[in-house]
């Protein structure tokens, strides 16, 4: 029983993060996650493989959403759809996944420098903090949730890879990377500087500084390759797309006040101090730092740890380097990053302060006497959670079935995908669906068929050559067949809609979505690596299973 002790705890006292995920439903900022969920279900039952289009966007003209924005909340939400047939309970179990994924990563990390009680208080700081009851109640960012809860098991196996260079963690820290990289555009980008110097900051206490510097490089190559799937098709494609973003940094950068004052709201980030979001760091958070600054002038004699004094340093310095690129003041460093407007909001370093105050925190308690570490480890996680789990709830619970939400989504003109930034090509959004998905003014159109929806044909009587139209976004990976020849594909106007010609007679049309040699270059890559990743980690375990 001693053995999951903790685990039981960790479990327990998560229960009043997640109990209001369950009553009904609440309808967040990022709602549209459900038409995203949705998508990636019907791409992958499509045969598209990895999923790409998502063939109901823009009132079905489609778009290759899963193309350039992050993937992994919407793989677990379309195997939670698949499994339970309801887009909103596939919703709420993403952030519940999050939630545990959270708390068992941090309690590992922790746990590689300090005592159970320590690891158990940052762990569950971790997770009563402000900002994550933003991220799931206010927000509903789920890529942002999904790559919070995975930075401490990327940090935990950047430090087991360190300490012990062996093959197998080789397997599982670019396994962890990866999976870290697809769960958000940009998180990764953000942890980037944070992540890399714990790397070096180990790296230069060990000894065998070839063998770790060689199996660093090796799991990063795997960790890349394994991604390339996804991020080497959306930086090549990505002039192919507009990319103005309604957010602009400039206009997100929250005030001081706003980071140290309690406040709460539902509603949206503006510009200037008015916002109706809060951006709070966190009281129990705040006063950890401050009692840590005091600690290192007055007591910093106790941190005889070598590594427990480098993660402390590690914490507090990445903790206040966070909070000075929430200040508009760092604007002209945003601007040295080519695509900082896509970062969109500097307050998303809520997630840094959040994860390496808890870490600060583990080692406050960690450094107190043994006889009063389980009382005072007990007392910030009880006000860890006092002041904020009036946080955790919805601002209101609604009962509306999926069908409404899908209605709103793909088939009210009103609705906005601001979100979507459109093909070069594109000059305006439709605003209802077509009359037929294939048509032609100059020639009649019979027995249109979605085979699949990426999939379709149609017949063709044309008395002389005709231009026969595809109500579909034009974008690289769409194919046409005349009688079972490939044939040339046009845009038209305003739409960006797939265009053909055909001659005179009767003929066959078809329409089908396909990896571009490209993509199939990037896909090989990312097979290859995972597969080396799953041989070394299966062939690894069979023989450990052999020795016991």
């Amino acid at each position: 029983m001693n053995k999951y002790l903790f685990v039981i705890l960790l479990l327990v006292l998560s229960i009043p993060a997640l109990y209001n995920l369950f009553p009904g439903f609440y309808e967040p900022h990022d709602l549209h996650h459900l038409a995203d969920i949705y998508e990636m279900f019907r791409a992958t039952i499509a045969g598209q493989i990895p999923p790409r289009l998502g063939p109901d966007f823009s009132f079905g003209y489609g778009y290759p959403l899963f193309n350039f924005y992050y993937v992994l909340p919407f793989y677990l939400g379309a195997l939670f759809y698949f499994l339970l047939g309801s887009l909103t309970l596939s919703f709420k179990f993403v952030f519940l996944i999050s939630i545990i994924v959270s708390l068992f990563g941090m309690y590992l990390f922790l746990r590689e420098f300090v005592g159970k009680f320590a690891a158990l208080t940052g762990s569950i700081l971790f997770l009563f903090t402000p900002y994550r009851a933003v991220q799931i109640y206010v927000r509903g960012a789920m890529g942002e949730a999904l790559a919070l809860s995975l930075l401490p098991f990327v940090a935990w196996a950047i430090v087991r890879l360190i300490r012990n260079p062996k093959l197998k963690n080789v397997a599982l820290t670019s396994l962890i990377i990866a999976l870290f990289i697809v769960s958000h555009n940009y998180f990764f980008v953000l942890a980037f500087p944070l992540l890399a110097t714990l790397l070096l900051l180990f790296y230069f206490l060990e000894k065998d500084k070839s063998k770790i510097l060689k199996l660093s490089i090796i799991s990063g190559v795997l960790a890349t390759s394994a991604t390339a799937f996804w991020w080497l098709p959306a930086i090549i494609e990505q002039n192919l797309v507009r990319s103005i973003t309604p957010f602009p940094l400039i206009d997100h950068f929250p005030f001081i006040k706003q980071l140290v004052l309690p406040s709460w709201g539902y509603g949206s980030s503006v510009w200037g101090p008015d916002d109706m979001i809060s951006f709070q760091i966190g009281i129990v958070n705040l006063s950890v730092i401050i009692l840590s600054m005091l600690f290192f002038i007055f007591w910093r004699g106790l941190l005889k740890d070598t590594k427990v004094k480098i993660i402390f340093l590690w914490a507090l310095g990445g903790f206040f380097i966070s909070v000075f690129f929430m200040n508009i003041r760092s604007l002209p460093l945003w601007k040295l990053l080519p695509f900082y407007n896509l970062i969109q909001f500097p307050w998303r370093l809520l997630n840094l302060t959040t994860f390496l105050s808890a870490i600060i925190a583990a080692i406050l308690i960690h450094l107190l006497p043994k006889k009063i570490q389980t009382v005072s480890a007990f007392v910030i996680i009880a006000l860890a959670m006092l002041t904020t789990f009036s946080y955790f709830r919805p601002s209101k619970i609604v009962y509306t079935e999926d069908q409404s939400y899908l209605v709103r989504f793909f088939g009210d003109k009103n609705y906005s995908e601001d979100y979507l930034l459109l093909p070069k090509w594109v000059e305006i959004r439709p605003q209802e669906y077509p009359k037929s998905k294939i048509e032609s003014i100059d020639a009649e159109v019979s027995g249109v068929i979605e085979v699949n929806p990426v999939r379709w044909q149609a017949k063709v009587s044309a008395k002389t050559d005709s231009k026969i139209t595809f109500n579909s976004y034009y974008f690289p990976g769409w194919y046409a067949r005349v009688d079972g020849v490939d044939t040339k594909i046009a845009t038209g106007k305003p739409f960006g809609q797939i265009e053909i010609e055909v001659s005179g007679g009767e003929h066959i049309v078809q329409f089908y979505w396909k990896e571009t040699p490209l993509r199939k270059v990037a896909d090989l890559m990312s097979l290859i690596s995972v597969g080396l990743i799953t041989v070394i980690l299966i062939k690894k375990d069979a023989k450990s299973a052999t020795k016991n």
